[in-house]
């Protein structure tokens, strides 16, 4: 019988996830000493976190793997003038191929927390919510089998060590004059320049949000995500009251468009269960569906108002020079 804990994540465990911790570039000057110091703390996460996926097939370990393979797609989106566009293409289309992998684990899991949680919703409805409930366990059961056998097969290993071989390579040798001149700029003035083509390029993608699809919302995220790493990878440059202002701001916008990407996800999914469920359970299954549906109705709504005030908040928000810490 599928139960609520998965097989491989015990409680043996002697610690959580290894999150990425702060990143300290006060004493990286040029954007190659910038480069090399975070794609340095990206390795490090994500073969620690690798490491432990690989003993303890852990939710918390698969989430920091593919929290830190979506960084490091940013980081190298970020200094791209500074990498061979041939390394750059292959990298992107591992990181690429691996995120596709995580995201179906990642969707049942933000599922069986949120939507599909265990109180059941509706009273005397207990045995078919289980049902429901049973399915969806077995479905996340397959995905974490399958991400187990790809994680273990030696292609995700075999990328690290690449991509740890690349990033201890002499730049430079690849790079033609325009690359080789970004690889001694200024950090600072280049950091400046991340953080403002991100948030116009994300303000652009976000102005009409009542028009959007909800596929092109969670493409609008990516791009709330992407800001809300060029303002990570450079906070100790800038001014904490200043980053602290962006922040609440990107991750209050990502929260909200993510309860809507994690609703859409979870409608799909509890459609796919309700053609896997006993005949004796489906009316009451459509009861529970419609009361959940009813339910994530409303708070997409709140979601989508609350995101309006805050993409009008980061209209305002500009980092100039004033707002960096000195050198």
């Amino acid at each position: 019988m599928v139960t609520e804990k998965r097989a491989g994540a015990g409680n043996d465990r002697p610690e959580d996830a290894y999150k990425l911790p702060p990143l300290d570039l006060r004493d990286a000057t040029t954007v190659e000493a910038a480069a090399r110091r975070i794609f340095k703390e990206c390795s490090v996460h994500l073969r620690t976190n690798f490491e432990r996926f690989v003993v303890h097939e852990d939710e918390p370990s698969l989430m920091q793997i593919r929290i830190g393979m979506r960084r490091t797609r940013v980081a190298m989106r970020v200094f791209r003038q500074i990498i061979h566009p041939e390394v750059l293409k292959n990298f992107s289309r591992e990181y690429k191929y691996f995120g596709r992998l995580l995201g179906e684990a990642r969707d049942m899991d933000v599922f069986l927390r949120g939507i599909l949680s265990e109180d059941c919703p509706l009273d005397g409805l207990e045995d078919a919510y289980e049902e429901l409930r049973h399915h969806a366990l077995i479905m996340r059961e397959k995905e974490y089998k399958l991400i187990a056998v790809e994680i273990r097969g030696g292609r995700f290993a075999m990328q690290l060590e690449n991509f740890d071989n690349w990033r201890n390579e002499d730049w430079s040798k690849r790079l033609g004059r325009t690359g080789q001149k970004i690889l001694s700029a200024a950090v600072r003035e280049f950091a400046l320049e991340v953080i403002e083509d991100g948030r116009q390029e994300m303000l652009s993608r976000g102005a009409s949000i009542e028009e959007l699809s909800t596929q092109e919302l969670h493409k609008v995220r990516k791009f709330i995500k992407r800001s809300r790493y060029h303002l990570r990878f450079f906070a100790s440059l800038i001014a904490a009251e200043k980053r602290h202002q962006g922040y609440d701001i990107l991750v209050k916008m990502q929260d909200s468009l993510g309860h809507v990407n994690d609703v859409k996800e979870a409608l799909r999914l509890m459609g796919i269960l309700g053609g896997e469920v006993r005949a004796d359970h489906i009316a009451n299954i459509l009861l529970l569906i419609a009361e959940k549906i009813s339910e994530a109705g409303e708070e997409v709504q709140e979601h989508l108002s609350e995101f309006t005030t805050l993409w009008h908040r980061y209209e305002e928000f500009v980092i100039t020079q004033d707002d960096l810490l000195p050198s």
